[in-house]
């Protein structure tokens, strides 16, 4: 049979939820002075706010104290050797631009029925004084 467990939360009074998210970002500098003071008043109130923010103080020197882990390996990413430069690199653009537009210009001529299409305009009458217009609307014949 399989072991079941039960978590129990404890709940706070919105305005220490409100001071422990707050508390977090006063100690990343991330308050305007208006939330600080909030906070401060808070934490002079309340006993258990107070005990919280010092043990997340304390957390946050030690973590930011802390020295960082050296990786097992190196991260950059291993460097190409086989380059194009100089004289190399300019007869490969030369061809790759030469091929684009021999392609371009082959497909051009397999076309199959008429290069251009012509529509044909149809006559549209319109009156020659529009109401409320200044100009009247001038057709050309």
């Amino acid at each position: 049979m399989a072991a079941s467990y039960l978590y129990v939360e404890a709940v706070l009074p919105e305005q220490c939820e409100r001071a422990r998210a707050q508390a977090s970002l006063a100690l990343d500098c991330e308050l305007s002075e208006h939330e600080r003071v909030q906070l401060r008043a808070h934490l002079a109130r309340c006993g258990d706010c107070a005990a919280f923010v010092g043990g997340l103080r304390n957390l946050t020197v030690e973590l930011r104290t802390a020295p960082l882990p050296q990786p097992s390996r190196p991260l950059a990413p291993p460097r190409r050797t086989h380059r194009l430069h100089g004289p190399a690199l300019f007869v490969t653009v030369t061809l790759a631009v030469l091929g684009a537009a021999f392609a371009g210009g082959l497909a051009g001529t397999l076309r199959q029925g008429p290069q251009h299409t012509i529509v044909a305009a149809q006559a549209v009458q319109r009156p020659l004084h529009l109401p409320g217009a200044r100009f009247p609307n001038r057709v050309p014949v």
